[in-house]
């Protein structure tokens, strides 16, 4: 997963656009046109052909047209995110910037330890880890909403309460109110009992995430360790995305409908 922007890159492409080579032509073009011959022009355009036919394959430019994007990258996802923090509550935002503290300082050990295509993916990998970390909370808050402040157990009484006046009348309309009000709030336990699982989940995860950082800065002790990336891939993978509980918080006010067997 770390490694998915960096593969999507067309090297033939930013050849071709690169600034020096505009530059080159424009000036052979002006050449020609001071002189009243196309040689510097031809001359250019062939130097052009030479370069689109090399320069993607160069491993220098390639390395250089990688820096230069996982800069941009890495820049415009870190505004995203600074935006984002505005929307958590100052625990919560406090909680990612530790994270992140504890990232920057993973990078720093990283640094000059690790190949550099090595060292980009690992910045990658921890931007992503970091984002996962954000899902997470902001689900966490988004749980924390739909909770009802009112404790478990004193719904249970309640429902304990109106079980024992279902029993005691025999008034119809009576009963139907009181059925259907029963129904209501068991359906309320059900989902708020729900909730309290997902919101355990989420903290589980919450803190494994917490956790890699330093298991992370464990292994950057090992002399054999080259591949950060892959490592922050297995932590993730076994974390999992947190769309998943996302769509479990969706089934738990609106589950599917459960299908007719034949």
């Amino acid at each position: 997963m770390a490694d998915v922007h960096l593969r999507t890159v067309s090297y033939l492409e930013h050849a071709l656009k690169d600034q020096h080579n505009l530059v080159v032509l424009f000036g052979a073009a002006c050449f020609s046109l001071a002189f009243a011959s196309p040689v510097p022009l031809l001359v250019s355009a062939g130097g052009e052909l030479l370069w689109l036919s090399l320069g993607p394959r160069l491993p220098a430019f390639r390395d250089w047209v990688d820096r230069r994007l996982s800069i941009q990258y890495l820049a415009r996802a870190e505004a995203a995110i600074e935006g984002a923090l505005g929307e958590l509550s100052e625990h919560d935002a406090n909680r990612f910037r530790v994270l992140s503290g504890r990232a920057s300082q993973l990078v720093a050990s990283a640094c000059g330890r690790l190949p550099a295509r090595e060292l980009q993916l690992g910045l990658h990998g921890l931007l992503e880890l970091r984002r996962t970390f954000l899902d997470y909370l902001f689900l966490g808050q988004r749980v924390d909403a739909l909770a009802d402040a009112t404790p478990l157990a004193e719904r249970e009484r309640e429902a304990a309460q109106l079980q024992e006046s279902y029993g005691a009348t025999r008034e119809l309309t009576v009963r139907m109110t009181i059925r259907q009000a029963l129904a209501g709030l068991q359906r309320g336990i059900s989902q708020q009992t729900a909730l309290g699982g997902l919101r355990r989940s989420i903290e589980l995860r919450l803190g494994m995430l917490e956790k890699s950082v330093p298991y992370l800065e464990s292994r950057l002790l090992d002399p054999a360790f080259e591949q950060l990336g892959p490592e922050i891939d297995n932590a993730l993978a076994e974390i999992g995305p947190a769309e998943a509980l996302e769509l479990a918080v969706d089934q738990i006010f609106d589950p599917p409908p459960a299908s007719s067997g034949l």
